[in-house]
């Protein structure tokens, strides 16, 4: 499966948000709009060594999806004393289409598994072994974990959880090192923290503040179920919720360290994102750092199968398959990804295909018009034009500036001199043209330029259309916000 997933690395085109953190990557800050840097850290090693091609920013991502196995197996191993469990464990996370196909894409996500993963074994080590310096390493995991995706203040609180509810840890609370492992996890997120005060709280108002939505919609909760049976694969979910349910029950019961830590480390992030279902779009991505935890619960709970019959041999039969049919669907979705084997007419992998050719012929009516700035309305757009194209006119972003605080403003004299061509998704085109029309005394259409892949099927070759405007003598001075509301 790495293999393969690095055959895709190189020929499948960069999702909108991968061209974005690629920018990130020529411009390492302590923190962006969105996240925090280790994704940017991540893709500037990777390029380090083959370069600013798709291989050269994904290839390390890959290896981190294998190690993701390495991981379970390890943490499974550790918890059960079972080596067959273990490489059980291992198999099923390339099963999942998290790993067996999703490892190709560079997000936030990739260092995040890895550090959580690496924060359980340690916990795991605290337990089996009883030395106190395994705490200084959970703390630096999970402040990496932090420094990758803010969701690891979960992890945070699973700890305090499992050190609560296992009696035989609570000696913990009277020793030094875990408050050493805390102060150590502080001072890795400190660089973070001080970024956000510096930065008027930009990343962390941005994700938090969305923490607790507000219009009740539970028509998302059944969208979020059936994403997760699907990135799981239905029959690894299967054995996933029947391993969290035995967890759940030794952990209310015996209090087990092991069944305790995998619940405490999976439970209340899916409960607070159920929860959240209940009044907004959950993405599927989010519970990616739960595929440790969730594979060594689902492995753990097959050594005790349901009492009922017709229970006992759907987990037994989803056990016997799981791997096997989630490595062919993984397998189908990348030669998808690359060949259009499937009649779909929404089809999310189109976003990766197309984009050179586009942003070339952007260009050219960039020079054909006399523009001297390519000029977007959102951030994907910008990431895809700036990755794909020459940077000659360079491509601005008309708003949301703070998304480019970590590199220098553009000249806005410069900008006002001479026309901008602006580039927008077909789908926001009346919107983005009234708003050009409040800000620009003149607004011309330009025409269009179609983002093409395979047709097969009898679909279109289409993916989608950039509509072109020609603006110019700007109502007032600096760069204009199409991203405000009027």
């Amino acid at each position: 499966m790495t293999a393969i997933r690095l055959w895709a690395a190189g020929s499948l085109g960069l999702a909108a948000d991968e061209a974005y953190y690629w920018i990130w990557s020529k411009n390492l800050a302590f923190g962006y709009f969105d996240h925090p840097p280790m994704v940017a850290v991540l893709i500037r090693a990777s390029t380090a060594v083959f370069g600013d091609g798709e291989f050269g920013i994904r290839w390390l991502s890959v290896l981190l999806g294998a190690a993701a196995s390495l991981g379970v197996w390890r943490l499974v191993w550790r918890l059960t004393d079972d080596r067959a469990a273990a490489i059980a464990g291992a198999g099923m996370v390339q099963a999942t289409l998290f790993l067996g196909a999703g490892a190709v894409l560079v997000t936030p996500d990739t260092p995040l598994v890895l550090f959580w993963t690496l924060a359980l074994l340690a916990l795991v080590e605290v337990w089996r072994t009883g030395k106190g310096a395994w705490w200084l390493a959970a703390g630096l995991s999970v402040g990496l974990a932090f420094v990758s995706k803010y969701t690891a203040v979960f992890l945070g609180l699973a700890i305090l959880l499992w050190i609560v509810l296992v009696p035989e840890l609570r000696r913990w609370l009277r020793s030094p090192w875990p408050y050493a492992g805390g102060v150590l996890c502080l001072l890795v997120m400190a660089p973070v923290l001080w970024w956000n005060v510096a930065h008027g709280g930009a990343s962390l108002t941005k994700q938090f503040g969305r923490a607790v939505p507000k219009a009740f919609d539970p028509r998302f909760v059944p969208e979020f179920v059936a994403g997760q049976a699907a990135l799981l694969t239905p029959l690894v979910g299967i054995v996933v919720l029947w391993g969290l349910w035995v967890a759940a029950r030794r952990t209310l019961g015996q209090r087990e360290p092991g069944a305790v830590l995998v619940t405490v480390s999976v439970l209340p992030l899916l409960a607070y994102l159920l929860w959240y279902a209940l009044f907004d779009r959950v993405q599927g991505n989010w519970t990616a750092c739960l595929l440790p935890a969730s594979v060594a619960a689902a492995v753990m709970g097959a050594k005790a199968l349901p009492a009922a019959p017709a229970m006992a041999a759907v987990v037994r039969a989803s056990l016997r398959w799981s791997v096997v049919t989630g490595v062919a669907l993984g397998l189908f979705v990348l030669g998808h990804a690359a060949f259009r084997l499937a009649p779909l007419a929404i089809d999310p992998t189109g976003q990766l295909h197309g984009w050179r050719a586009a942003a070339a012929a952007v260009e050219a009516v960039a020079e054909r018009t006399g523009a001297g700035t390519i000029g977007t309305a959102s951030y994907t757009t910008t990431a895809h034009l700036r990755f794909y194209g020459s940077g000659r006119p360079p491509v601005v972003q008309l708003g949301e500036r703070l998304r480019y605080a970590m590199e220098p403003e553009p000249d806005t004299a410069t900008i006002a001199a001479r026309p901008v061509l602006v580039a927008v998704e077909s789908r926001r085109e009346a919107e983005v043209a009234a708003r050009l029309g409040r800000h620009y005394r003149v607004v011309e259409p330009a025409g269009a330029v179609d983002r093409l892949w395979r047709p097969r099927f009898g679909l279109t070759d289409r993916m989608d259309r950039l509509v072109l405007f020609l603006v110019r003598e700007p109502v007032a001075p600096g760069v204009p916000d199409l991203a405000a509301p009027q």
